[in-house]
């Protein structure tokens, strides 16, 4: 009994140490073409799995702007549902500019898994079927916990390895 109560106890630890995952995206050379949903627009998609939850969205980026588009212009939206303005507050255009920021999420993924980041506009469209600003460099590192189901699936895997083991 004592056993089973041990390896329970590991298995929950298990459990919590992968509760903290991240996936960093590199997003070089993405571009922002128009509004959301406009055709040109690009997509990153990315596996995380079913269920899991986005607690945290960060941005480290080098952004450029061509013609007369604004830093605060470039847009990413998650999924449809949530976005992150990188160059919020910036009204001008920019060659190579830093930005680093991040902001908490509470994103739930379908069943698919997958997490689609749409790269746009919004207010103003200043290179109508032109790019508008590219990212020289960076990355956006997504944190999530898995469903709560698959932190069963694992803890159950400790259990039936500990028993294994008799």
């Amino acid at each position: 009994m004592k056993k089973t109560i041990a390896l329970a106890a590991v298995a929950a630890l298990a459990g919590t140490a992968v509760a903290g995952n991240s996936i960093a995206i590199d997003v070089t050379g993405v571009n922002s073409w128009g509004f959301q949903g406009d055709p040109q627009n690009e997509f990153i998609n990315v596996f995380v799995g079913a269920g899991a939850t986005i607690t945290n969205i960060a941005w480290d980026v080098n952004l450029t702007t061509l013609g007369v588009s604004w830093a605060d212009e470039n847009t990413m939206t998650f999924n449809g549902a949530e976005s992150v303005n990188v160059g919020a507050g910036d009204a001008f255009t920019v060659s190579n500019q830093n930005y680093a920021g991040s902001q908490a999420s509470g994103l739930v993924l379908d069943a698919s898994g997958m997490l689609s980041i749409e790269v746009h506009e919004v207010g103003f469209d200043d290179n109508l079927g032109d790019i508008d600003s590219f990212f020289n460099s960076g990355t956006v590192t997504i944190s999530y916990v898995p469903a709560p189901g698959a932190l069963a699936v694992l803890g159950m895997g400790g259990l039936v390895a500990g028993r294994r083991r008799r």
